[in-house]
């Protein structure tokens, strides 16, 4: 009878634990899963009134390439075209190509038809980006370049040429595909007005931009499965330790015990593996924002092993103190498949959130 009490006490201590950890876990995701939820909302560019004068402004994406989310860049080419009713608002020669690394600007192609002047430049160079890759190898990203008037919004605007702008469909960024391509007006607003002396002090400057976007998404899925694989390949092994016999009644107390050692052993040498392989995950995924869904994933994986070593820590005292075999074989069974089930859950569901929200 005695024996029964310690087997109830102890399987509603378990359920305790592993409702406060579901309970733990389920909170981290909706946080983790708000925050990828989250996206850079841009202002929109305030309406000009038609007095501004301004020029269309257009963008070909010839070549991607380099992409290093670990380094924050990437590289790209890029032929740009303006077309103004004066050739003196020509906005490409002055413009400012804000988050380009020493741009390359190839000479200008100068042309006039039907009234209209047209200016042809080829931009090349590298790019500065922020990359989310929490949801690596899930995650989308949205890159861009950043093409800025170098008169203020008041006196100039550019309006991109949607029509006319497009991406080379050969371009095959290593490792990604590109699913998106636009062009986004909008304002660079600056909390000064640079010392003008016409405008009021404190005033803010606004100028004219426009964002070439392009929408990336992973190309490889497979990675997915080569940094995962030795946390489900453990959580097997971790689960078939529970299924083997050690508590049989023809065994005796020393043979008990070293079983239940081994087993130990083995769940130290499982959490050595897992740490051993998130640092290797993190030489491939670098992400200075949050935890990434495969941080996530070993988290989650060390947690298992964690409460298998709690099981076994409960089963050697069990043993000890002259526990029934028979029962703690039943216990060990609910426990391993108990964890197996929580364990597929949890990963799955952490899973299906990081993809779904990415982006």
């Amino acid at each position: 009878m005695g024996g029964t009490v310690r087997t109830a006490r102890v399987r509603r201590r378990f359920a305790l634990a592993a409702v406060l950890i579901a309970v733990a876990w389920s909170y981290a995701m909706w946080w983790s899963a708000d925050a990828c939820g989250r996206s850079v909302v841009y202002a929109a560019p305030p309406s000009a009134a038609s007095s501004v004068p301004g020029c269309d402004v257009g963008a070909y994406l010839a070549d991607l390439y380099d992409l290093d989310p670990a380094k924050r860049v990437f590289s790209a080419r890029v032929y740009l075209w303006s077309v103004c009713p004066d050739r003196g608002l020509d906005p490409l020669p002055t413009a400012a190509f804000t988050n380009a690394n020493d741009p390359e600007k190839g000479d200008p192609v100068l042309t006039a038809e039907a009234g209209r002047f047209r200016n042809l430049m080829l931009l090349q160079g590298t790019f500065r980006q922020d990359w989310d890759v929490r949801a690596f190898p899930f995650d989308r990203q949205r890159i861009e370049v950043l093409v800025t008037a170098a008169r203020e919004s008041r006196h100039f605007r550019m309006v991109p040429d949607e029509t006319n702008s497009s991406y080379d469909k050969e371009i095959r960024p290593a490792g990604w595909r590109i699913t998106g391509f636009r062009l986004a007006p909008s304002q660079r607003v600056f909390p000064t007005n640079f010392g003008d002396t016409t405008l009021p002090r404190g005033t803010t400057s606004s100028y004219s931009r426009i964002r070439v976007q392009v929408d990336l998404a992973r190309d490889d899925p497979t990675v997915f499965w080569k940094l995962t694989g030795p946390l489900y390949l453990m959580v097997l092994v971790v689960t078939a330790t529970f299924l083997l016999p050690s508590h049989a009644a023809e065994l005796g107390m020393g043979e008990r015990l070293d079983s239940l050692q081994s087993r130990l052993a083995m769940l130290g040498g499982g959490l050595f593996v897992v740490v051993l392989n998130m640092q290797q995950a993190n030489t491939v995924i670098t992400s200075s924002t949050g935890l990434t869904l495969i941080d996530w994933l070993h988290l989650i994986t060390l947690g298992f092993i964690l409460m298998a070593v709690v099981a076994t820590v409960v089963s050697w005292r069990w043993t000890v103190r002259g526990g029934n075999p028979e029962q703690a074989e039943r216990w060990h069974r609910n426990v391993a498949i108990t964890g197996l089930i929580g364990y597929t859950a949890i990963a799955t569901a952490t899973v299906w959130t990081f993809a779904t929200h990415a982006g």
